[in-house]
């Protein structure tokens, strides 16, 4: 297996400035955004592979890597490059995550996904980059492509997006998807994240967002239509409207709430069960 095997690549936007998918293995979801002067890579997945050598395949401009929360599958890949921005609020997940990663990719050996990959590499001298500040209103200038980051406090304390107000997209992280989670530790209150939802709406609505794209399912972009039926089934959760699902997965346990093809995971006595009412 090769760097390459793991990576599925899709150009998203053509022209001068050209903007890609790079999915890795199907579970997480990077974007590179190529400005004149700079390119931006909007996480770093697990990053097993040599993303400073495949980014630098797809374009020969000097990177600047920002992550839209500190989780392990979105910062893994840091530590191939010299700096990367994240939100002071998630600066310590990202430690936890750096500080950890020689045992994180012993456990990966193991893994069907990266095994192969990673063989017998020594990954103990790994060094991560130091991560500067960035959040809500900050601007990303990548000469002639500017990205606004919007702070989205909900799946993390710390998460944000970005959005290209030229090519009208929507860079969500794990904050828009199919299937958000809200059960972990770090995650904030439900009432907390259904304010950035609508507080996002109105902002990509009056940017003219047309197309979102999130760290995971991608295979295909979400639209405002879709942002509205999650708005809407997050209310129905905290107004005790929808009946949870007891579910477990490798990060905890919890209930999923369905919204039609949508879902979304709760900490134990949400809704109805009378851990968040109104």
């Amino acid at each position: 297996m090769t760097p390459e095997d793991i990576y599925d690549i899709e150009l998203i936007s053509k022209g001068p400035l050209n903007i890609f998918k790079i999915y890795e293995n199907f579970q997480a979801c990077m974007y590179l955004v190529c400005g004149q002067e700079k390119k931006c890579l909007t996480d770093t997945a697990f990053g097993f592979g040599d993303l400073a050598a495949i980014t630098g395949q797809l374009s020969p401009l000097p990177v600047t890597v920002v992550n839209t929360h500190g989780h392990i599958d979105h910062v893994l890949g840091n530590h191939y490059f010299d700096k990367a921005y994240i939100h002071p609020a998630d600066r310590e997940l990202y430690k936890e995550v750096a500080d950890n990663f020689a045992n994180i990719a012993e456990d990966a050996k193991n893994d069907e996904t990266f095994g192969a990959l990673i063989g017998d590499n020594d990954f103990s001298s790994v060094k991560f980059p130091s991560a500067d500040d960035i959040g809500d209103g900050d601007v990303i200038d990548l000469g002639g492509k500017v990205l606004r980051v919007i702070g989205m406090p909900g799946h993390t304390e710390g998460s944000i997006m970005l959005i290209d107000e030229d090519e009208k997209i929507c860079f969500s992280g794990d904050s828009i998807l199919e299937h958000p989670w809200l059960f972990l530790e770090e995650s904030q209150p439900l009432e907390t994240y259904l304010d950035s939802l609508r507080r996002a709406s109105d902002i990509l609505k009056n940017s003219g967002i047309e197309r979102i794209y999130s760290g995971h399912y991608s295979y295909k972009p979400l639209t405002l239509e879709d942002l509205d039926k999650l708005i809407c089934g997050v209310e129905d959760v905290i107004a005790g409207k929808l009946e949870g699902k007891p579910f477990t997965n490798h990060a905890g346990s919890g209930l999923e709430y369905e919204i039609g093809e949508f879902s979304i995971l709760c900490p134990e006595g949400t809704g109805a069960e009378g851990r968040i009412s109104v």
